[in-house]
């Protein structure tokens, strides 16, 4: 299935819709978003939804990936501007429509003067006793990558690129420790990020973040489809004008990277739109 982010969606950036009203836990049909700073020269950020500053996203540096809010399903307007500068604004997106009941990760990416959003739908269904997980690559200035375990005795996923993500991979729990090469002899190795402890009934991704060229290539590691508690809400816009009509379909999950389970690696390419 093609889940490559749209156009209009790339120029988002790593927004994840504000929170305008505090709620301990989020109606049903809430979706919940997420936002992780992955651009490496990008100073700190604040989002502003509607016109208006949110609080609890504000000074996201490279490298943070925020808690879920809830947002309500409808359109909205969205700036993100450097906390030190709230007129620059390298994004500015009037309407930013979001589906109601759906998980998401909206992460900016690439050098600042590149900057681009990319947005994927956390859909896991972890099963009791086992764990998921998804890597995605979303470091832009590196090459296609190999996936092996720690002592290269296995090549786990072969040249794959930015900004691709493995769909979810049901694993026993337990300890992983893989590397990423990003030659085809597999001699250069820019990304160990250490031994993963994967929790039965937990769902995680895995991001590669930075820049190859810059020597910020790093992980980040966040849990997935985790509801509640929220951070806060987003003010609906049920009600606005501007919710008429349009809906923009934030479909995106991005093929890449992989995981190991049990012995066993599967891993499918999902391509561009």
């Amino acid at each position: 299935m093609d889940r490559r982010p749209g156009r209009l969606a790339r120029l988002a950036i790593a927004s994840a819709m504000a929170l305008a009203v505090a709620a301990p836990v989020s109606a049903a049909s809430d979706s919940m978003v997420r936002v992780l700073h992955g651009s490496p020269d990008a100073p700190e950020v604040d989002v502003y939804v509607n016109g208006d500053k949110v609080d609890a996203l504000s000074g996201l540096s490279f490298g943070d990936l925020s808690a879920y809010v809830a947002v309500p399903g409808g359109t909205y307007a969205i700036k993100v501007c450097a906390t030190a500068d709230a007129t620059v604004c390298p994004i500015d997106v009037p309407a930013l429509a979001i589906a109601a009941g759906t998980h998401y990760t909206i992460a900016a990416t690439n050098a600042l003067a590149t900057i681009e959003a990319q947005v994927l739908v956390d859909d896991p269904s972890p099963t009791a006793g086992k764990a998921q997980a998804r890597v995605v690559h979303f470091s832009a200035d590196t090459p296609a990558v190999d996936v092996l375990t720690q002592d290269k005795s296995k090549k786990v996923v072969e040249n794959l690129a930015y900004p691709d993500a493995t769909d979810y991979l049901t694993l026993a729990a337990g300890s992983y420790d893989l590397i990423v090469c990003a030659t085809a002899d597999n001699t250069v190795c820019p990304l160990d990020p250490g031994a993963l402890d994967l929790a039965a009934g937990t769902s995680y991704s895995v991001f590669a973040i930075g820049s190859l060229t810059g020597d910020s290539l790093t992980a980040a590691v966040g849990v997935d489809g985790v509801a509640a508690p929220a951070t806060d809400t987003v003010a609906s816009t049920e009600s606005s004008p501007a919710n008429s009509g349009a809906s923009l379909a934030l479909l995106a999950a991005i093929g890449a990277l992989a995981f190991l389970a049990s012995g066993a690696w599967f891993i499918r390419r999902v391509r561009q739109d």
